[in-house]
């Protein structure tokens, strides 16, 4: 992460913390960055991972999050601009819920929905994985560029 960006998400994330103990909010907790060895630990206590993307981007994009909450196994809530790959992507694979139009409310709506349904539908965690695998596995980009490469 570049020093612009880092110092950006440290201003920012003091200003959530702050934010959060003003408001008297016991539910969460800000850490400073976390190791990549420590991701798999603090993904296995989770049940939804959150993906955010700034609605003023005109382009796809498909995050890394969104790509080790797949090969995780965590379904995802998802805040995206509009028109993006990804929302058709984890509605058509159903890996959780996304929301295009920028909304508080259209969010909290499907973010019950999501906690709703993990406990009727325990099928997620076999989605996202098996999604991880089929598109986004090192080993399968292998594949794709070798057969690009017999193929020319």
């Amino acid at each position: 992460m570049s020093a612009f960006c880092s110092s950006v998400v440290a201003v920012t994330s003091k200003k959530l913390a702050a934010d959060a103990q003003a408001r008297g909010l016991q539910n969460v907790l800000f850490q400073d960055e976390i190791h990549p060895d420590e991701i798999p630990g603090l993904y296995a206590q989770c049940q939804v991972g959150l993906v955010a993307l700034d609605p003023r981007h005109k382009s796809h994009n498909i995050p890394g999050k969104f790509l080790t909450y797949m090969q995780s196994g965590l379904p995802v809530l998802a805040n995206i601009n509009a028109g993006n790959d990804l929302a058709g992507i984890i509605r058509h694979e159903n890996v959780g819920r996304v929301s295009e139009d920028g909304s508080a409310g259209t969010l909290a709506q499907l973010a019950l929905e999501l906690i709703d349904s993990l406990g009727v539908d325990g099928g997620y965690r076999a989605r996202c994985r098996a999604l991880y695998s089929r598109l986004f596995a090192p080993e399968t980009a292998v594949r794709q560029i070798v057969a690009a490469l017999n193929n020319e």
